[in-house]
C-alpha cells in the first residue's frame, strides 16, 4: 500500500512541514513505502508534476521540492509496489492535462479485469496511460466515467461534484463485481484527485484523515487569509478556507478528523465542503 497527502488552499501554502518537518511527516512516512515518490502541483492555470522511482525518505529531490514548492493545491505519494514495477512510470501522482490522480490501495484480481476497464476506458484516453498500475489504469477509467456525466476529462472546466460521485459511484460499482466474478477481494480505492480548482478525496477500504481546523498555526501572523476560521475549534459552517488529506495524521497543528467509508469529499472552487456517498 502507499500513502497519500495532499491540500487545496485558499492561500498560497508550502509543504515543507508536513511532508518533512513534522512528526510522521511523509518523509518519514516513505521508509516504510520506499518504492518511489511524487509531487504535483499548480502554478498559473497549470499542473505540474515531479516524480522518482527513489525512496523519498532518503532522496535529496524530494527534500528540495519540498522546501521550494508554494502552491494553493498540492498531491504527493509515496509508494509500496503492489501492482507494477519500481520505477517512474508506475509512481504517483498521474496526470491527463489539469487532472491530477494518486491512489492508496489495491484493485485485487486486476490482472483479470484489466482488458475489460480498459475496453471500458474512452479510446481517446487509452494511449495515455504509460505505466503497469492498477492505480494509473482506474484513472482513466474513472475520467472515462466522469466524461460520459458531462466533466471536462482534461480538467479544464468547473466539475460538479455530484457528477464526480456519481463517476466513482459507478466505477466502483464496476470494479466490486469484476472482482467478484474471479473471487478476489474488494478493491481498496483511496484517491486525491484534483484540477487546482476542484479537490476530491475518497476513502474505500483504508483509513483516510481530513483537517480543515488548527489547534495553532505557526504561519498565523504571516497568513494572507484575513479571516481564520481554521483557528476555531469546530468548523463554523461549510465554507472553510483549506483541506488537509493524509493517510495517516500528522503532526501537532491539524485536528484531523476521519473520512467515513465509503465517502468522497469534495470541495469546489467555493471552498465550500461537501461529502458524498459512493
Amino acid at each position: 500500500m502507499c500513502r497519500l497527502f495532499g491540500f487545496r488552499s485558499a492561500v498560497p501554502s508550502r509543504a515543507h512541514r508536513s511532508l518533512v518537518q513534522a512528526q510522521n511527516a511523509l518523509a518519514d512516512q516513505a521508509r516504510e513505502h520506499p518504492h518511489g515518490w511524487g509531487i504535483g502541483w499548480f502554478a498559473g492555470g497549470d499542473a505540474y508534476v515531479v516524480k522518482s522511482h527513489a525512496a523519498a525518505a532518503d532522496c535529496g529531490t524530494f527534500r528540495e521540492a519540498a522546501e521550494r514548492l508554494s502552491s494553493n493545491t498540492l498531491v504527493a505519494h509515496v509508494r509500496k509496489a503492489t501492482q507494477g514495477g519500481v520505477s517512474g512510470w508506475n509512481t504517483h501522482p498521474f496526470r491527463n492535462g489539469r487532472w491530477l490522480f494518486a491512489h492508496n490501495g489495491n484493485i485485487y484480481g486486476f490482472a483479470g479485469m484489466a482488458e475489460r476497464m480498459r475496453a471500458a476506458t474512452p479510446e481517446a484516453l487509452r494511449p495515455r496511460r504509460l505505466g503497469e498500475t492498477d492505480s494509473e489504469a482506474f484513472f482513466f477509467f474513472l475520467l472515462g466515467k466522469m466524461e460520459a456525466l458531462g466533466v471536462d476529462a482534461a480538467g479544464a472546466a468547473p466539475t460538479p461534484p455530484e457528477a464526480v460521485a456519481a463517476a466513482a459511484s459507478a466505477a466502483l460499482a464496476d470494479v466490486r463485481a469484476w472482482a467478484e466474478e474471479q473471487g478476489a477481494d474488494p478493491p481498496i480505492v483511496n484517491f486525491l484527485l484534483t484540477n487546482g480548482e476542484d479537490f476530491f478525496a475518497h476513502r474505500c477500504g483504508r483509513e483516510l484523515f481530513f483537517s480543515t481546523q488548527k489547534f495553532m498555526c505557526r504561519d498565523a501572523l504571516t497568513c494572507a487569509e484575513p479571516e481564520k476560521p481554521c483557528l476555531l475549534a469546530v468548523r463554523p459552517h461549510d465554507r472553510v478556507n483549506h483541506l488537509l488529506v493524509t493517510s495517516e495524521q500528522i503532526g501537532d497543528e491539524d485536528r484531523w478528523e476521519e473520512v467515513p467509508e465509503r465517502t468522497l469529499l469534495a470541495l469546489g472552487a467555493d471552498f465550500r465542503l461537501r461529502s458524498f456517498s459512493t
